[in-house]
């Protein structure tokens, strides 16, 4: 696999390479060919972008002149990027849901750019996950916008799908960073994303919703809010979930990831709550719930083996009861759906659809497809 920053600056010297040229104007890009970790091949996908090909005799050569170039957006681009984030949604980021979310890594996606003014942007939020019971690094997409005035320009040679081509080329793949990717794209852009080549839908999310209820039976668990010091318990409890989906796709779920994406959301104060038999003691499973408007709550995430799966949705349907609930809702993929719903559950399958990549040599849509374990935690935006 290789590392993040392995083309570091590739693409910048493309551009800096080939800014003069015009087009049938020949250029040396030897150098920089020797220099791409990911070889000959890859190289010549992403002179493509600036409009150079390759010729017979293993000259290089302008085309035609790019009317948008794709480059690495980096922790220092941040100021481009809420700028843009703000004209493509109509409001705008907190700088501190921008450090959350990119967290994981120093360069934040791919961008496009016009005329030195950033126009596009592909989000990629790396995460380790379990791959049929093996560890590999995935990547959540997210984030995908283009700016206003560009958005009319959806073809092969538009600023998303250079955005987007140009990320998983480098990104994604057999032999590169992450083996493959996901996210939660309607089914919109999911046809936007077909039509260009880029993905296959692999799953669906549908919504769970259950009455609030209190039952003798949801006493035997007692709560707490999960502390630093549950630590080893949380985890103890993401090796037997690990254990019970070896068949399948999930992110990790480890005390580590808990932290991260929950206990230290800059703007959303969740209820990790750690379950234990009361009378053995012993650590039962990790529910993170989200309070809502309405009063109810979300199970946004869930670390348990699969046997105490249906006693924790009854014991969170119980403490949101002592709560002043009504009802619980929660977010997963409809392959897995079944082991959340209960006989008294409301299932509504929702408009988010789970792509797998298809531009790239990497695991095919089928090796993928009903594989995913997702719920609300596994998202950037709940």
């Amino acid at each position: 696999m290789k590392s993040e920053g392995a083309d570091e600056g590739l693409l910048t010297a493309l551009a800096q390479r080939t800014a003069s040229l015009q087009p049938g104007d020949t250029v040396d890009l030897s150098d920089l060919c020797e220099r791409d970790p990911l070889g000959a091949e890859a190289f010549a996908l992403a002179a493509r972008r600036f409009g150079i090909e390759a010729g017979p005799d293993g000259s290089w050569q302008l085309a035609k002149a790019p009317r948008w170039l794709p480059d690495w957006i980096t922790t220092a681009d941040e100021a481009a990027y809420l700028e843009l984030f703000e004209q493509a949604f109509g409001h705008r980021m907190a700088p501190a849901f921008w450090h959350w979310k990119y967290r994981d890594t120093g360069r934040p996606g791919m961008g496009v750019w016009r005329d030195g003014k950033l126009v596009g942007f592909y989000g990629a939020m790396p995460r380790r996950t379990l791959f049929l019971g093996e560890p590999v690094s995935t990547v959540q997409i997210g984030d995908v916008m283009v700016h206003p005035a560009e958005r009319g320009v959806m073809t092969r040679s538009g600023p998303f799908q250079i955005a987007a081509s140009t990320f998983i080329d480098r990104s994604v793949g057999y032999g590169r960073q992450h083996l493959f990717g996901f996210g939660f794209p309607t089914s919109k852009a999911l046809q936007i994303a077909q039509k260009l080549g880029l993905y296959e839908e692999v799953d669906r999310m549908t919504e769970i919703w259950w009455p609030a209820r209190s039952t003798w039976g949801d006493r035997v668990l007692r709560s707490k809010a999960a502390t630093p010091a549950d630590a080893a318990a949380i985890d103890r409890l993401w090796n037997e979930m690990a254990a019970d989906f070896k068949d399948s796709i999930l992110g990790v779920r480890d005390a580590r990831y808990i932290d991260e994406r929950f206990m230290k959301h800059p703007s959303v104060t969740y209820r990790c709550l750690l379950f234990r038999h009361a009378v053995t003691g012993k650590a039962q499973g990790l529910l993170v719930l989200r309070p809502l408007e309405t009063g109810d709550f979300e199970l946004m995430d869930i670390v348990a083996p699969r046997r105490n799966f249906t006693r924790l949705v009854s014991a969170a349907r119980h403490w949101a009861t002592r709560h002043g609930a009504a009802r619980v809702k929660a977010w997963v993929t409809a392959s897995h759906a079944g082991l959340l719903a209960t006989a008294d559950a409301e299932q509504t399958p929702l408009d988010l659809v789970v792509p797998a990549n298809v531009w790239s040599q990497g695991p095919s849509a089928d090796t993928l497809r009903g594989r995913w374990w997702l719920m609300a935690g596994d998202t950037d935006f709940r």
